[in-house]
């Protein structure tokens, strides 16, 4: 049952836009091309490459998924837009200069860069979607804090979760399957401290379960500080402890429209979801909570389903 010091945590269609840098009259035109990747792994290419390339790469992350990055060496500069196109495509625009004048050669650079990725003849093929700690928004990286492991354990077997906590008495947020018949859970928080955590409320339809911990916690993630509507291409992060890492963030993006699974809608992202991710908060570039994960599409690390806000809502509230 849950208790009166919980009573408080009761809680845009993605319109896609092409970024446009602003280029002087009498530049060139830049790159401008549309590549089969979303945003978060063509940025990596990019990034990854003008890294290697002796390049300091500054990133500024823009509403609705879109990203600009900004690289420089010597005299030689970059600019580069990345918006969503479709789901899984990003609309790219770049210029280089040196010496204030535009570099075709880095252009094609580039490009070669960016074909020889997509046809699986470049060393940056292996892109693995766990975020560089460069890469996340700082808005995502202060909620790191809140956010615990859960270790539950029965009476021939343990299980990892995920978890977040959502006020300062220690209420804690997680999913609800895999915690039925538990004889013991044990929470631990980013900073290694344990606590004993009892289980107070399990909804298996809803796939969300609450329990609390005792004492007073400075960094929680109020529940009525989230948002509901997301697009279609909008990036995403998860944090939660896959695999027993706890604190790891992994992007993703939208990519199908909700899904209707027992009734209930879910959200379908093109994520890395390992075993111990369930139970992870995700949020949006401005670090605004938008979903807890679920799971793992069978057979597959990359295709996972969230829990939506608004779900996460009604079990606050019931």
């Amino acid at each position: 049952m849950i208790t009166s010091k919980h009573a408080k945590i009761v809680f845009t269609i993605l319109s896609i836009a092409l970024i446009s840098i602003p280029i002087p009259a009498e530049a060139e035109d830049p790159l401008k091309s549309h590549h089969p990747l979303p945003v978060f792994e063509l940025e990596k290419v990019i990034t990854g490459w003008l890294e290697h390339s002796g390049y300091k790469v500054s990133r500024t992350p823009l509403q609705m998924g879109k990203v600009q990055l900004k690289a420089i060496k010597e005299k030689r500069g970059w600019q580069i837009s990345l918006a969503p196109h479709s789901a899984l495509a990003t609309e790219l625009q770049a210029k280089c200069t040196a010496e204030g004048k535009p570099d075709e050669a880095q252009l094609k650079g580039l490009r070669d860069h960016i074909e020889a990725y997509l046809s699986g003849n470049s060393k940056a093929n292996s892109v693995e979607t766990e975020v560089p700690r460069q890469f996340i928004p700082t808005a995502v990286l202060s909620q790191a804090e809140s956010v615990v492991c859960l270790r539950a354990e029965f009476e021939d077997d343990d299980m990892q979760f995920s978890g977040f906590i959502v006020d300062e008495d220690g209420l804690i947020i997680s999913t609800a399957h895999g915690l039925k018949g538990i004889e013991k859970l044990t929470v631990i928080l980013s900073d290694g401290r344990q606590f004993k955590g009892d289980l107070i409320k399990i909804d298996l339809r809803r796939d969300l379960a609450f329990v609390d911990i005792k004492g007073k916690f400075d960094s929680y993630i109020p529940v009525a500080n989230g948002r509901n509507l997301l697009g279609m291409g909008e990036q995403l992060y998860s944090i939660g402890c896959p695999i027993n890492l706890g604190g790891t963030v992994y992007t993703g993006i939208i990519n199908s429209p909700p899904r209707r699974v027992n009734g209930l809608p879910l959200w379908q992202v093109d994520m890395e979801i390992h075993p111990g991710s369930s139970g992870s908060p995700v949020f949006d570039v401005q670090g605004n909570l938008v979903a807890v994960v679920k799971g793992r599409y069978r057979g597959t690390d990359s295709v996972g389903f969230l829990i939506p806000f608004e779900t996460i809502m009604e079990f606050a509230k019931d």
